[in-house]
């Protein structure tokens, strides 16, 4: 039987940030994904993937980070950097980024006085926004949108085990 693991909270804040904010996703959406050991949610809003992690702040608050996987595997270029430097600076809440050849959208804030329409706004905000940028930002510069490379990863093993077979 393998091990169950167990949620590791580094503050009580944090905690009861994180309880809060599953019991908001229990009622907001109809399927998530509780990480068992890091303190993540991962949901997915149209073509893109989102990840609710709460950290710890300091003794007495947690961070909570909504953040969409928007495009994966792109060549990082000047004009996208620009393109994304300039919907960041037209976009009322949150910030594209770039890591490696992946292009993110989050918004953080403070969550221990979190109510619930503070919540809702950033979950809708970043997910929106994600969701109508990403097959732009693929059109024009390439890669995937998270939902097509989530499912070119899961077609790939069964296409190498084919492969492997003939």
């Amino acid at each position: 039987m393998p091990a169950i693991r167990e949620k590791r909270f580094h503050t009580l804040c944090q905690e009861e940030v994180y309880r809060q904010v599953k019991s908001y996703l229990d009622e907001l959406v109809d399927e998530h994904f509780d990480d068992a050991e890091h303190c993540d949610f991962y949901l997915k809003y149209g073509s893109t993937v989102l990840e609710i992690s709460i950290a710890p702040y300091e003794e007495d608050d947690a961070v909570i980070e909504v953040l969409a996987f928007c495009v994966q595997g792109v060549q990082p270029s000047f004009a996208m950097m620009r393109e994304i430097l300039r919907l960041n600076s037209e976009v009322p809440l949150g910030a594209f980024s770039m890591v490696g050849s992946d292009v993110f959208f989050s918004h953080a804030f403070l969550g221990r006085r979190l109510r619930p329409e503070q919540f809702i706004a950033s979950l809708d905000s970043v997910a929106s926004i994600s969701d109508e940028y990403d097959d732009k930002l693929v059109a024009q510069y390439g890669g995937e949108t998270a939902l097509e490379a989530t499912r070119s990863r899961t077609r790939r093993p069964g296409v190498a085990a084919k492969a492997e077979q003939n």
